[in-house]
């Protein structure tokens, strides 16, 4: 059987990330037809959606469905779409987890949006076969019950009424990573909130505000209760009042056979796919077919955000303390080392509780004579450990040396964080520098070698770089950074550093 196994490099994270929270592929089986020679469909469906296919099934199988002669028996399975999209993916061999067998493989998917199919398309481009239209369709709305959404005094929510949304009733979502309903949301939330580069602390504070439900049902409790929850049209039917979200964005069904299935499987499939017509939907709350696009940068750009701003993060900060720290980074500004203290400080509220932090400083001939030390060891961040790096920060000084060997602090910092890797974190190197390497001894060339040799693909670090004033070498951090697959930026504006820092950590 050619499954057609072709997976890339692009969206790989995303896809790992999807497989780790997806969890099991647990199947839940209608069998229709009982003749063991016949061509066997099997379609996974999302669970919202099932009892309408598994109808259409029964009444197909009515008319004694035949392929070139052989019968046609349907199965229909009630399957999250995360679990179904972790599952293909894994048959790339993209990610850990171990590959689904073919009999584990369905020949139809119908998950709540085309964006599903988008993802798992990031790992393995022919994943499916090309036709993949719509059978139904939900718009994503806000859902709350009566009292709470006449309280609010909107009828949508758009990007206008994200902010009051936020300020009067607490939000709920199930994990965007497994909920489309919850990705269209934090994209709207994004969208009303950073309307310029200097908002995106208050996206990462609204991230961080809203309420993970386990799934739909749990969530559709919390509505219930007081809540306003993130969710399809269709499954808040009932005692709930929706809010829209304007512009408009749906959950559109697709019908998508998966590629590498035989030619009788896959000609009994677009039969049954014939057998789909509008009525089997609309009973049970769905409107008629749509169209619903999510480019795959938004989905990235999106599921990077909620990655960076709610995941915990293992970082461990370098901090220039050479002499020339104490210039100003600009013409009657501040000292370079009075605007580090302020975004470090400032930094600390970035990271969640779960985090883990740690400080060192740099300039040649410190204790012991080294390039570097050691100021708070690598720790969860507690109230006291939060406390130990603010007082670090405020009482750091710069050296009487000017002499920096950023070469040698990189590296041993990259080991070190290497060496004590926390699966499911974010392991960053962030390095704050008001200049370049000047001691004698190692090469730019040689620092990447060193850090190539010392890269373990399971275990990524990445180095993220900071260049404070005019007298930073660019190019030089540029090539630090992309030899970790980590990013570097050059700040002249001290009003600018502190957004710039939050970029840097959620956008590397």
């Amino acid at each position: 059987m050619d499954v057609r196994r072709r997976p890339l490099r692009v969206a790989i994270a995303i896809g790992v990330g999807l497989v780790l929270a997806a969890g099991a592929f647990v199947l839940v089986r209608a069998v229709l037809g009982t003749s063991g020679s016949c061509v066997r469909v099997v379609v996974a469906a999302a669970p919202e959606i099932e009892p309408a296919v598994t109808s259409a099934a029964t009444r197909f199988a009515g008319t004694d469905p035949e392929v070139r002669g052989t019968c046609v028996q349907v199965q229909v399975r009630s399957a999250e779409p995360a679990d179904v999209a972790g599952s293909l993916i894994a048959r790339t061999g993209a990610a850990a987890t171990p590959s689904p067998s073919d009999a584990d493989v369905p020949t139809v998917w119908i998950p709540d949006s085309t964006a599903w199919l988008t993802r798992v398309r990031g790992a393995d481009q022919e994943a499916f076969e090309d036709r993949a239209d719509s059978i139904a369709s939900s718009p994503v709305v806000f859902a709350a019950a009566a009292p709470v959404a006449s309280a609010l005094g909107f009828r949508s929510v758009g990007t206008g009424q994200v902010a009051a949304l936020l300020a009067k009733a607490p939000i709920g979502a199930v994990d965007p990573r497994r909920s489309t309903a919850a990705l269209a949301g934090a994209g709207l939330l994004y969208d009303g909130l950073v309307t310029d580069p200097n908002r995106l602390v208050d996206m990462v504070r609204a991230y961080r505000s809203i309420t993970v439900a386990p799934d739909t049902a749990a969530l559709l409790k919390n509505a219930a209760a007081g809540q306003v929850v993130l969710t399809s049209e269709q499954r808040a039917a009932g005692d709930l009042t929706v809010l829209p979200l304007e512009p408009q964005v749906s959950l559109d069904y697709p019908f998508a056979v998966v590629s590498g299935k035989p030619g009788p499987e896959l000609a009994a499939a677009e039969l049954f796919r014939s057998a789909l017509t509008a009525e089997t939907f609309t009973g049970l709350g769905f409107r008629a077919a749509g169209e619903q696009v999510f480019p795959a940068q938004r989905i990235t750009d999106v599921l990077g955000y909620w990655n960076a701003t709610t995941a915990p993060s293992r970082v461990l900060t370098l901090v220039d303390v050479t002499s020339s720290m104490t210039k100003p980074i600009a013409r009657g500004g501040p000292s370079r080392l009075e605007v580090l203290r302020k975004t470090a400080t400032d930094g600390l509220g970035l990271f969640t509780d779960d985090s883990e932090l740690g400080l060192w400083a740099y300039a040649s001939g410190l204790a012991g004579g080294q390039d570097y030390q050691q100021v708070v060891p690598v720790s969860a961040l507690t109230e006291g450990q939060r406390a130990r790096l603010t007082g670090a920060v405020k009482a750091a000084k710069a050296a009487p040396t000017d002499v920096c060997g950023l070469y040698d602090t990189v590296l041993a910092a990259y080991r070190s964080l290497q060496e004590g890797y926390r699966e499911g974190r974010s392991n960053t190197v962030v390095v704050f520098t008001d200049g370049s390497n000047t001691k004698s001894g190692m090469s730019l060339e040689t620092l990447q070698l060193e850090l190539e040799r010392a890269t373990d693909p399971t275990r990524p670090v990445r180095v993220v770089l900071l260049g404070i004033g005019p007298d930073v070498r660019k190019d030089e951090l540029e090539a630090i950074a992309a030899t970790t697959g980590g990013r570097a930026f050059v700040v002249q504006d001290p009003q600018q550093i502190g957004n710039i820092f939050l970029q840097a950590l959620i956008r590397a």
